[in-house]
């Protein structure tokens, strides 16, 4: 009789939980840009005419402070391609590289990001004005 009480507790408790995959690669983050995982992080990258933002989350999708990150965003839009160093934005909340680009389908976008001193380098693709998958 006591097996029979604890078989649905057992069973709710082996549950996969679906909460853990909060940001998955592809969708769009809460500010609307795409998200890929970039190193130990989820990053979400916002494309506008001639400027690229790099909002920067925790695998439980906490914002993390883009103040002591850098890197650089390798661009290949309309057939031409630039490096662009991304800058902490002033609240320190993301990363603002600017540069001469439309946001336009097919944009493409490689990150290269050093998110504080000591860590480790991590590189992203992003297609940020593609529609979402």
């Amino acid at each position: 009789m006591f097996r029979r009480r604890s078989l649905p507790l057992l069973a709710a408790l082996l549950a996969p939980l679906p909460a853990l995959a909060h940001l998955p690669a592809g969708s769009r983050g809460p500010n609307g840009g795409q998200v890929q995982d970039i190193g130990p992080y989820h990053g979400e990258m916002v494309a506008k005419d001639g400027e690229l933002t790099l909002f920067l989350f925790d695998h439980n999708d906490r914002p993390v402070a883009a103040a002591g990150a850098s890197g650089s965003a390798v661009l290949l839009a309309e057939g031409r391609q630039q490096t662009l160093p991304f800058t902490p934005r002033a609240d320190g909340a993301a990363l603002v590289a600017t540069g001469e680009f439309r946001a336009a389908p097919g944009l493409r976008v490689v990150v290269q990001l050093v998110p504080g001193p000591g860590l480790t380098r991590a590189q992203a693709r992003f297609t940020p004005a593609d529609p979402p998958r």
